[in-house]
């Protein structure tokens, strides 16, 4: 490795290399609730939990796993929105040893099967609204729970005014039970039965997509995710206050879990829950009703918030963080006029637990870069040889730092597509850095959708579908971006029949795929792009795509 450049800004205390001991998620929530047992750990919807009481149900419901016949490295998948039960039922899950699948609760019943397969979950935590979802799937144990199971009295009677739909016929055969009985199971089961797990057992199954289509998971030991936890911690310097977090972003993926839930709750921080970002009145009434003190958004989030407020929104706000795509640079202008905040951007992925580089809290984002690499990172830029470019030159990022992962999930090859000597993780993203040390992102992942959700979205697995429609030849899916960084879905089909229309192919498509998956716009085509050897030039078409985004915007 060539010399790197010697960073003449980084943040202030905070060294390259900092001392990690390992240690669990366990271990981490645990000291939290001794050090800050009165405070407030979690506010939703009137209703708060102090540390104490949630360390309590976090015993209570891996006592209650255990008693079920949870064993150390059994997996559970989890398949809830930002509520209580999320945050009960993840730490709960890795302190009977077992391993946390991470679920989106939209996913159609296809998805799910997919992922509880290859995983190999033996249960999964859902909310009664996805119970038909998974009943007839091949699971031992199903824990059903209600979101308004930890509403007050008001707010519950509230929502089901607003929410009027027949009550859910829950099965209580099948070994189905609700969240309530784990919690208060009847065999004497004690957190001192409980197994020893260390920083090294595998502690979530974080999935993202292939470039095949086939989902692999990224197996994140528990010593990966806390030691992004304390990473991140050491570069915002937190000082000795109460902090407050948006939970905005779902504690499902990767980004909303250590960013938002694990270093809140690190902190002895307050997660103010939001269940459905995209329900603006609720969370504009969480963000003005509790002033938090960190936001953590994608570019869509942005923009929205944008439309409807202003500086006197986030008086109390210390630090507005951003990942997932890069802000255009209107959207951060608009931003800090009429907000008063600059917003902190950075870049992770999901097999790097996720965050690898972040910009410096205070100033400097006026470089438009990704940021350094925070502490304990090292990162490259390397060519098509797997050498070391010079800076300022143009190649594929490199990562290591104790937050990469060891493997996916029963994948060795893709393991070995992504994992190279030295303990580098190959990004698969076009980068550079400059002589200050700060890095650029060129271009995404070559494939990679980020959905107007803020999640991501892989073409490969929208085509398969596709392909299973009986009248399509072939199949094509892009990205078009838009003016807030993220990108609407397109396909382009080779139709075997002009009778079929776009219509019928989007109905397709909702029967199969979650709603933020789902093309927006169909075109039909004659032949697609391909290269000599006929695979398809995604290339092309989102070049062609990009030169017609004036005449569509006219």
């Amino acid at each position: 490795m060539s010399e790197q450049p010697s960073f003449p800004y980084y943040p202030e205390g905070v060294p390259r290399e900092l001392p990690l001991p390992p240690e669990t998620l366990s271990e981490l929530f645990s000291r939290s609730a001794q050090r800050f047992s009165r405070r407030p750990a979690l506010y939703f919807f009137g209703k708060t939990l102090s540390y104490h009481e949630c360390h309590s149900l976090v015993e209570r419901f891996a006592c209650g796993l255990a008693a079920l016949g949870i064993r150390k490295g059994d997996r559970v998948a989890l398949c809830l929105p930002n509520c209580p039960q999320a945050v009960i039922a993840y730490f709960g899950i890795v302190r009977a040893g077992g391993i946390v699948v991470a679920c989106n609760p939209t996913y159609t019943e296809h998805e799910l099967s997919h992922q509880l397969r290859d995983a190999g979950a033996r249960a999964i935590v859902v909310l009664d609204l996805m119970y038909q979802k998974v009943q007839d799937l091949d699971l031992e144990l199903i824990i059903v729970t209600r979101i308004t199971d930890y509403m007050t009295t008001i707010a519950r009677y509230l929502y089901h005014r607003r929410n009027s739909r027949p009550p859910i016929a829950i099965s209580r055969i099948n070994a189905t039970y609700f969240f309530h009985d784990v919690l208060d199971n009847v065999t004497p089961v004690t957190s001192k039965a409980l197994p020893i797990v260390t920083p090294d057992d595998i502690a979530l199954l974080q999935y993202t997509g292939g470039t095949t289509g086939v989902s692999k998971g990224a197996a994140l030991r528990h010593r990966n995710l806390t030691a992004n936890v304390w990473q991140l911690i050491s570069w915002f310097s937190p000082a000795e206050r109460v902090e407050s977090f948006l939970a905005a972003l779902p504690l499902f993926h990767i980004f909303g879990m250590t960013v938002t839930q694990n270093i809140c709750l690190a902190v002895g921080g307050c997660m103010v829950l939001v269940p459905d970002p995209r329900n603006m009145p609720v969370l504009l009434t969480l963000l003005r009703k509790k002033q938090p003190t960190v936001i953590t958004l994608v570019p869509a989030l942005v923009r929205k918030l944008l439309d409807h407020c202003d500086a006197k929104d986030f008086t109390a706000t210390r630090f507005v963080l951003c990942g997932g795509a890069a802000l255009s640079y209107e959207l951060l202008k608009r931003f800090k006029e009429q907000t008063g905040h600059l917003i902190i951007e950075g870049y992770g992925l999901s097999e790097a637990s996720p965050v690898t580089h972040c910009n410096i809290p205070r100033g400097l984002s006026v470089k438009r870069s990704i940021g350094l690499p925070i502490a304990n990172t090292d990162a490259q830029i390397v060519d098509e040889t797997d050498q070391e470019v010079p800076v300022g030159e143009i190649g594929e990022l490199w990562v290591r730092g104790p937050q990469v992962m060891q493997s996916y999930w029963n994948n060795p090859e893709e393991t070995a597509n992504v994992l190279k000597p030295g303990g580098w993780l190959a990004t698969g993203d076009l980068a550079r850095v400059d002589s200050d040390g700060f890095y650029y992102i060129v271009d995404r992942k070559k494939d990679m959708i980020l959905s107007t959700s803020g999640l991501n979205v892989y073409p490969a697995e929208i085509e398969q579908v596709l392909f299973l429609h009986p009248h399509v030849c072939e199949a094509a899916v892009i990205g078009v971006r838009l003016g807030d960084g993220s990108e609407s879905i397109k396909a382009f089909v080779v139709r075997a029949s002009d009778s079929v229309s776009a219509d019928e192919l989007l109905a397709h498509c909702r029967r199969y795929l979650a709603s933020y998956k789902v093309p927006k716009k169909i075109e039909f085509r004659t032949e697609l792009p391909k290269t000599i050897l006929g695979k398809t030039l995604h290339r092309i078409l989102r070049v062609e795509e990009s030169r017609r985004l004036p005449l569509q915007r006219s």
